[in-house]
């Protein structure tokens, strides 16, 4: 893997770092960066969540990385899967505890650590808007993508938008080419065994083989009953 990540980072990443050694990966120190208890979803990521509302998930785990204000476990526990919700955020993992949802757990956890020592459970979906915008280095960055298929469930997908993977932090600790064209993120999963898939004009999907699309009818359908609702 050390060679590979050489290669990539000669062939497509030019100038990130492959090691960073750094104890605690991919945090930098600036609150407005972590803390999204109180702070509306972004487009990008409600984009993410229509297209996960056309599978039927009653029943279905999902890791959502970076938790942030819990309206993403609000909205599918409401549909019947179970929820685990990540963030190197305390507050977040307050928040969401104190929402008190069914079938909504959220942990304090670094995706970058990799699975941490942790007895993860197998997730049909993982959703992580922000794969590389935090990264340090990709040795830290491919610990993640690791993390993720060894945790994805067969027929399982990772699922990505396009806005989020190009984002990165305008900061000095950062570096602008963590924001991540789909021919990154392709070639990195590739490294762990995961194909990427343009399944819309803005989502991407990795997962071990084609992936499942979902039921046009079935996002047709909750379109129609929040309405109704008045939602």
């Amino acid at each position: 893997m050390q060679h590979e990540l050489g290669q990539l980072a000669a062939r497509r990443i030019d100038g990130l770092p492959v090691f960073c050694g750094a104890a605690a990966p991919g945090l930098i120190e600036v609150a407005e960066w972590h803390v999204w208890s109180l702070i509306p979803s972004t487009p990008d990521q409600l984009r993410i969540e229509a297209w996960l509302e056309g599978f039927a998930l009653n029943g279905a785990s999902i890791l959502h990385v970076g938790a942030g204000n819990s309206l993403f476990a609000k909205r599918f526990c409401g549909h019947g899967a179970c929820v685990t919700g990540t963030t190197v955020a305390p507050e977040e993992v307050a928040h969401g505890e104190s929402l008190a949802i069914p079938g909504y757990r959220v942990l304090l956890h670094n995706k970058y650590s990799g699975a941490d020592g942790r007895d993860w459970p197998r997730f049909d979906f993982i959703v992580d808007n922000n794969p590389s915008s935090f990264g340090c280095c990709l040795d830290h960055y491919m610990a993640m993508l690791r993390f993720y298929a060894d945790v994805l469930a067969p027929g399982g997908q990772v699922l990505v938008d396009r806005v989020g993977l190009g984002w990165s932090l305008s900061n000095a600790q950062s570096d602008a080419r963590w924001g991540f064209a789909f021919e990154d993120l392709a070639a990195t999963a590739e490294l762990v065994g995961l194909r990427a898939f343009a399944v819309s004009p803005t989502i991407i999907a990795l997962a071990r083989e084609n992936p499942k699309k979902p039921s046009y009818i079935r996002q047709l359908m909750r379109k129609i009953v929040r309405r109704l609702k008045g939602g």
